[in-house]
């Protein structure tokens, strides 16, 4: 069969139909699974057929590429003219490392658990599990949703590590400042200790007791409660505000540029519309007017003969 051929059954409504509904039954089974643990026999015969299936699947998928090292592309080089190439990343790349690896781990634990090692097929489990997220491919919604997620990683990570500088800033000002004493809710004995603590006092757990019980043993508590309150105020309230507005700036200005690569799109295309008619017209009046001339020919003519 050729790879056309195969592209074809690979593109096709029923081959992906079928295939989201093999993911969605293989998660509901795994959920099953886990309120049935003494008929785990019949689980591994289930799971074998969804195993089977996802291996006969990513094969297609493989053959059906003209080139096979395309189907496990992840990055691509875009070459601009007087500029520098940049690098883009190929997402069905990254999916289809993603199927290739989660099918091959669940063949090979259940081969070696078959014939050698039976704990192997609790790390098969986990991988079985990782399927899951394959449920992001099932409709473009989804897939929609996965790519804001995806393109808002650097901010989130960005948030991360502005909250682990103000932490460890904050860890290093509490143990000098209640001079490495452990309290009944907090512990500021040490740096990890006191970066835990702080931790737990960005969740608001129980912050107002740990705040009323570190004051309790100072002369100035306000100095000391100003200390857990402004932590609080520059973590809790500050920083998630901001990074929830800068998050839904984010969105919306991607949001929108989309909108304006596809109103541009739609522009182009109406404006090579508009050509193709202008020139269709244009045939057309040059060829009337061929007609014209050769009209007015034969008029003279027929006024010359007697």
């Amino acid at each position: 069969m050729g790879s056309q051929k195969l592209q074809n059954i690979v593109e096709s409504k029923f081959f992906i139909r079928l295939t989201s509904i093999m993911i969605i039954c293989c998660s509901i089974v795994l959920g099953i699974e886990t309120s049935f643990p003494a008929h785990l026999s019949v689980f591994q015969v289930i799971d074998a057929i969804f195993t089977a299936y996802f291996a006969i699947e990513i094969i297609i998928r493989i053959l059906a590429e003209p080139n096979t090292l395309q189907f496990f592309k992840l990055f691509h080089l875009e070459k601009h003219k007087g500029k520098i190439a940049t690098i883009h990343f190929e997402e069905k790349g990254f999916w289809n490392w993603f199927d290739f690896l989660i099918t091959g781990f669940s063949i090979f634990s259940l081969v070696v658990h078959v014939f050698e090692h039976p704990e192997f097929l609790v790390v098969g489990r986990l991988f079985r599990v990782l399927r899951i997220l394959r449920l992001l491919e099932v409709s473009q919604e989804l897939k929609e949703v996965e790519r804001k997620i995806v393109s808002i990683i650097p901010t989130v990570f960005s948030f991360a590590l502005l909250l682990g500088i103000l932490i460890y800033i904050y860890s290093i000002i509490g143990i000098y400042l209640f001079s490495h004493h452990k309290y009944e809710n907090a512990d500021f004995s040490s740096l990890g200790s006191s970066f835990l603590s702080l931790f737990q006092l960005m969740t608001l757990e129980g912050w107002v007791d740990m705040m009323y019980q570190a004051s309790s043993h100072y002369e100035n508590s306000w100095f000391i409660k100003g200390y857990f309150i402004s932590f609080v105020i520059l973590t809790v309230i500050i920083s998630f505000n901001v990074f929830v507005a800068v998050l839904t700036s984010q969105v919306q200005e991607k949001i929108n540029a989309e909108n304006i690569l596809e109103e541009k799109k739609i522009l182009k295309n109406m404006e090579n519309s508009l050509k193709e008619n202008n020139q269709e017209l244009s045939k057309h009046l040059i060829a009337l007017a061929k007609e014209i001339e050769s009209l007015k020919s034969e008029i003279k003519e027929l006024k010359k003969t007697p």
